[in-house]
């Protein structure tokens, strides 16, 4: 019989299904279907360490839910052979990855969808489907952050809110996120400072405290990264300050340097900082008979990784006003001069001078505009600047940037007028901006539905087989013939005659092995 009464898990209202025996079956809305022992249910507010943790579970129990798996039973002692029986301790322990979470999010989102396109209601009950480590709203809000940057789905960046799934992020398999064990193993023992214990941390934090947390310095792989953040403050602030003084500075509630949100939520952000200056920083530097265990100094870098994720998403003020001027310009693209294409100039001139990855990526998309144009001026005067401005920009745009550039050069480079900066960039195999050509190489080879979607997106076909058969390196075009003999990739009857007919019209030598069986399978 189905009654009401708060969840173990989350203390939200749950269902309780039925009672059998001593196992009790919930249905919660947050954290799905499960079952717990009624010796867990009773133990589990005793089990002072684990209540912190149990964000976790509720992300296990509600990713099961979703995706139709078996229902797991919860308990506080070794279940033995009880069919899906796991201890709270067994799962908290083998809490995914960062990377693992991120396909696991995006499995739940894909099996939420009914249709393509959907739009996907979640608040601050749904937390769970978001695989964060603690039940908080911000760390839920990086992973939509993460995923947005990545191309896979579209919303705000907020609670409540309204998640669409992109085609990209629908074309995630069920087998990447699946490859993920859902099951978490009986037993494990864990000895010696493990990296894997590091997973999830942020980039700047792993930089900084891999090497000599591997080797056993928890000490200095905790103060480096703290020592690390406090530099990388002063950078984005551009305040000659150092420690307390300088996050209270950056991040202050009146008159912030580095602007969060507004109200609690900017103080909030200011304490947290100043706190671990005072805390951690400071004392690690000054007292050297403190050393911190393995697990303080864990808790510490992962601390130290939640602020790292705050400064990112933190804006220096100026960069803002230069945001908001930048993002009002508008191009006459006609091929001739525009004051308003000088004016950009100025504005990638004043944009080296901050880190803000908002900045940079609008940066970037006035530059696409740019290249875009149906004018060879204007694409040529667009890649004079990417190639002038790459170093700044290429740190904060995404992967799908990167093929979105290429795609364009390719496409000025093929029409009726090319643009000779355009030309000049794929003759010598685009060394100037490696970093988009190696991204847009690997996603054009990795599977027949990608390639011939970016095919069809460079239009120009005919002009595109022409000049990667021209410049592209021995390397890259016996991959690509041999994906295609392999038929790993296969193109259309039109498409294969094109690319035939050209590697015989061109007749370079050094796949000519491979250009024989191409001819043959299109005969």
């Amino acid at each position: 019989m189905k009654s009401q009464v708060n969840c173990p898990l989350c203390s939200n209202e749950a269902s309780k299904i039925r009672e059998v025996s001593e196992v009790l079956d919930i249905s919660c809305p947050s954290c799905g279907d499960f079952k717990i022992t009624q010796e867990c249910l009773e133990d589990l507010p005793s089990e002072r360490k684990l209540l912190p943790q149990l964000m976790k579970v509720s992300a296990f129990t509600r990713y099961r839910t979703i995706n139709k798996e078996p229902v797991a039973t919860l308990f506080i002692s070794d279940p033995y052979d009880y069919s899906e029986g796991f201890t709270i301790q067994q799962i908290v322990d083998q809490f995914p990855s960062l990377a693992e979470r991120k396909l696991k999010v995006m499995q739940n989102l894909n099996q939420l969808s009914e249709y393509f396109g959907q739009k996907l209601s979640f608040d601050s009950k749904d937390y769970a489907v978001f695989f964060p480590e603690v039940k908080d709203e911000h760390p839920c809000l990086m992973m939509i952050q993460t995923l947005i940057d990545e191309g896979l789905i579209m919303c705000d960046v907020k609670f409540p809110t309204q998640i669409t799934v992109t085609d990209k992020g629908s074309s995630i398999s069920i087998s990447e996120a699946t490859s993920v064990p859902s099951q978490v193993p009986k037993t494990q023992v864990i000895e010696g400072p493990e990296l894997n214990k590091l997973k999830g941390l942020h980039p700047r934090v792993l930089e900084m405290s891999q090497e000599p947390f591997r080797d056993g310095y928890f000490r200095p792989a905790v103060l480096d990264t703290y020592l690390a953040l406090d530099n990388d403050v002063r950078i984005k602030s551009k305040l000659d300050l150092y420690g307390s003084a300088l996050m209270q500075k950056a991040f202050s509630e009146k008159a912030p340097i580095l602007k969060i949100k507004d109200g609690s939520a900017q103080m909030g952000a200011m304490w947290l900082f100043s706190g671990s200056t005072m805390s951690i920083r400071n004392v690690l530097a000054h007292d050297h008979s403190i050393i911190p265990s393995e697990q303080e100094a864990l808790e510490q870098l992962f601390f130290a990784s939640m602020l790292f994720r705050k400064l990112d998403l933190a804006v220096n003020v100026d960069a803002e006003k230069l945001i908001t001027e930048i993002s009002q310009i508008t191009f006459n693209l006609d091929g001739k001069y525009d004051l308003n294409k000088e004016k950009i100039r100025e504005y990638l001139n004043q944009s080296k001078e901050f880190v803000d990855r908002q900045l940079h990526v609008i940066c970037f998309e006035k530059i696409l505009t740019l290249i875009k144009s149906m004018y060879f001026g204007d694409q040529n005067f667009g890649i004079k600047l990417i190639l002038t401005y790459n170093d700044m920009i290429f740190n904060h745009i995404t992967n799908d940037d990167h093929i979105d550039l290429i795609i364009t050069i390719y496409k000025a480079a093929g029409d009726t007028y090319p643009s000779h900066s355009a030309m000049d960039l794929i003759k010598d195999n685009f060394s100037a901006i490696t970093k988009s050509f190696r991204i847009f190489q690997e996603r054009l080879l990795s599977n027949t539905e990608v390639f011939n979607e970016l095919l069809n997106r460079i239009w120009l076909k005919d002009a595109f087989f022409t000049l990667i058969i021209k410049y592209s390196d021995v390397e890259f075009m016996r991959e690509l013939l041999t994906e295609i003999v392999d038929k790993k990739i296969v193109l259309a009857k039109r498409d294969l005659d094109l690319l035939s007919g050209n590697l015989n019209d061109i007749g370079r030598n050094d796949f000519d092995d491979l250009t024989k069986k191409v001819a043959k399978m299109n005969q």
